[in-house]
């Protein structure tokens, strides 16, 4: 659970080596991205927030 999202990890082990991936590995691989995002910028606010 993230920021009261769940993200499936079901696609992790999909072939990734695919010449076209699925809808299924792109939505997967773009949620991935967004969560490393949000996790970015809640750990650099909170280190704002904390260093003042």
């Amino acid at each position: 659970m993230l920021f009261e999202k769940r993200i499936s990890k079901g696609q992790r082990l999909s072939n990734w080596e695919a010449d076209t991936l699925s809808d299924a590995q792109k939505m997967y691989a773009a949620l991935d991205a967004w969560a490393c995002l949000r996790i970015f910028n809640e750990l650099k606010y909170r280190a704002k927030v904390k260093g003042g």
